[in-house]
């Protein structure tokens, strides 16, 4: 059998999640971004030419699988590069599924061609409920590759590398496979509705829904796989921003203007699905600050809560606003950066989808 070469933008490749064609093959970069494909043949690889810069923050990771068995694990380097993803299988038909671990921080990659040892077949059927999550560093499973027991709340645990980070572990992708459900993500660390965590206001969480990847400028097509649910896990980090300086508390009537917006940005786009609005679990929105024997707070979890309230208010039956709990890192431990840890990404999963299943599946 010889070996057949596959451009990226053949119509038997499936996506799932947001790419855009460009001249040397599709791009992609948000984690979760799954291309299947089928063949009939002995073995499989793929040049991808990757954006990473390398090393442990910047070196792109995939999940491998093959027929269905569990995930091998692909680091890729910076640049372009053929990789093998199966060889020396049984002659026959075949499936095989590439999973992108990493978020966009990291690093875009464009999948140039899949090379097949024999020939490609058409792409399994898609079936389901869409799912769509929208957020930050918690959507994007950030540090769930590990788990770390603190001794305190003023204990130090490792920084972000990009090799422990894997959405299979997050809340989004658990609860998509409680619901038989198929997820697609939209998240980027450190960023936030109003304002980022660094207290910038370049790629807001808003802006980066309207494009396909992160920093490219090309705009996605809403009309490609509406979502049925959308969870909105998002404001964590307007929460967090601002640490010692006067901008400690978040802006209230900032953060609802933005926030508003985008929920009827959401519905005009979908008219028909769910949107689910939580938020957590490092933080619930409350932040208080004492200075001078004077206290001063915000919620921001109060905040969108009310929010909610007033789309409901104006005939909106389709939006809803799940509590999310807590993490409590001495029962559960956390991750990298205090992110969550898979066993409380666990609990948020199983949590989610109970409501989800109350609301959407009466």
């Amino acid at each position: 059998m010889p070996w057949v070469s596959i451009p990226a933008s053949d119509a038997r490749l499936q996506y799932v999640g947001r790419t855009y064609r460009a001249g040397t093959g599709v791009v992609f970069s948000h984690p979760g971004v799954t291309v299947r494909a089928s063949f009939w043949g002995d073995a499989v690889r793929m040049r991808l030419d990757d954006a990473g810069l390398g090393g442990d923050v910047g070196t792109n990771h995939f999940d491998v699988s093959l027929d269905g068995a569990p995930p091998t694990q692909l680091a890729v380097h910076p640049g372009q590069g053929t990789y093998p993803l199966a060889s020396g299988l049984p002659v026959g038909l075949h499936t095989v599924e590439l999973f992108k671990r990493t978020e966009s921080l990291v690093g875009a990659s464009t999948l140039v061609a899949l090379e097949v040892h024999g020939e490609l077949r058409e792409p399994p059927p898609r079936t389901g409920l869409r799912m769509e999550f929208i957020g930050d560093s918690i959507t994007c499973g950030y540090g769930t590759g590990v788990t770390f027991m603190p001794e305190s709340s003023s204990s130090k645990v490792p920084t972000f590398t990009s090799k422990h980070q894997n959405p299979r572990r997050a809340y989004g992708w658990l609860t998509a496979r409680h619901l038989g459900a198929e997820a697609v993500f939209v998240c980027y660390s450190g960023h936030g509705v109003y304002r980022n965590l660094d207290l910038s206001t370049s790629g807001l969480i808003p802006a980066l829904y309207e494009q396909a990847v992160p920093d490219h400028p090309a705009a996605w097509d809403f009309s490609s796989g509406p979502p049925d649910v959308i969870v909105l896990n998002a404001g964590t980090n307007d929460t967090f921003a601002g640490a010692g300086t006067a901008a400690f508390l978040p802006d209230e009537a900032a953060f609802k203007a933005a926030y508003r917006t985008f929920l009827e940005r959401l519905r005009t786009l979908h008219p028909r699905a769910h949107i689910i609005c939580t938020l957590g679990s490092m933080t619930d929105g409350f932040k208080r600050r004492e200075q001078q024997g004077v206290v001063t707070s915000a919620h921001v979890g109060d905040w969108i809560s009310a929010l909610v309230a007033e789309r409901q208010s104006q005939g909106d039956a389709r939006i809803h606003r799940h509590v999310m709990a807590m993490q409590n890192p001495f029962a559960d431990g956390v991750g990298e950066d205090w992110h969550p840890s898979a066993a409380t990404h666990q609990k948020m999963a199983e949590a989610l989808s109970r409501f989800i299943q109350d609301v959407v599946r009466p």
